[in-house]
């Protein structure tokens, strides 16, 4: 657990509200339970998460210290409008699909920034480095707005961590020798947060999903490759993941037949030697 609050000039100057826990259960759920109450794009972080959930509830942990939880609130009412104009609900409604892979594409493009080259997404919301995973993404919906979490391995080292597959910035060597704990979480989290709230403003002034599909697709490491996809109740899903959808949904090809739209699943990436 972090003994002092890191101050975080980088991140909190991009947001209206930054909340640091010392430690939390799981960001998302503090953030999903005050989001009524908080501004658009406020902020939870901590480096200490000790209940945290990827997705279809399964846990997500790392060392006290070793990672960074952050958690931001996308207000739908502040969505609703685009430029002075009413933006219709129902195509908001139909690109909330996108958020989690433009939250990957942020972070994918922020630890590029730092240094961390081939970092790339895997449909639908994991970061990966060389097929090593750096960060996981959960977004919520709630009556409030969409709650969308990253889990960025930070600090850890390749003895804590949790399978060989695997990494952290400092693994990919980002942290220079001499850099704090406190430094190397405010670069990391401020240039995370820059790249998200650009890509949310895209988002919110897009009529359609061309432009979202423009700036995704070039980090999206799925396409292309042999994929197995295993889906709640139904057989695994083999073939190539050949592009996305209109609502974000990843289109596989199988052997036979006709392409299929996935909506929700686990992926692996095949390697046929």
């Amino acid at each position: 657990m972090s003994s002092v609050e890191p101050a975080l000039p980088r991140s909190r100057a991009l947001v209206p509200g930054l909340v640091w826990r010392g430690a939390s259960a799981s960001t998302n759920t503090d953030l999903v339970a005050r989001a009524r109450d908080l501004p658009d794009l406020a902020v939870i972080a901590t480096d200490t998460q000790t209940a945290g959930r990827g997705r279809l509830d399964r846990a997500w942990s790392a060392p006290s210290g070793a990672a960074l939880a952050v958690s931001v609130l996308v207000r739908l009412d502040a969505a609703a409008t685009t430029a002075g104009r009413a933006r219709p609900a129902a195509t908001t409604s139909a690109l909330l699909g996108w958020l989690p892979l433009l939250a990957g594409t942020a972070m994918s493009t922020a630890v590029r920034r730092l240094g961390v080259e081939g970092a790339g997404v895997k449909w639908p919301n994991d970061v990966l480095v060389d097929g090593r995973k750096l960060c996981g993404v959960l977004t919520e919906l709630t009556p409030t707005g969409v709650v969308i979490g990253a889990g960025l391995n930070t600090a850890m080292t390749a003895e804590q961590r949790p399978v060989p597959t695997a990494t952290s910035l400092r693994i990919e060597g980002v942290s220079p020798d001499g850099e704090d704990a406190a430094t190397l979480l405010d670069r990391a989290l401020a240039a995370y947060l820059d790249e998200l709230l650009g890509l949310i403003g895209l988002w919110r002034r897009a009529t359609g999903p061309a432009e979202l599909r423009a700036r995704v697709e070039p980090l999206l490491q799925t396409i292309g490759r042999a994929v197995r996809i295993d889906r709640p109740g139904l057989p695994p899903l083999l073939g190539a993941a050949v592009g996305l959808d209109d609502d974000g949904s990843l289109r596989v090809q199988p052997a036979e037949g006709p392409s299929i739209a996935v909506s929700a699943g686990d992926v692996t990436h095949l390697r046929y030697e």
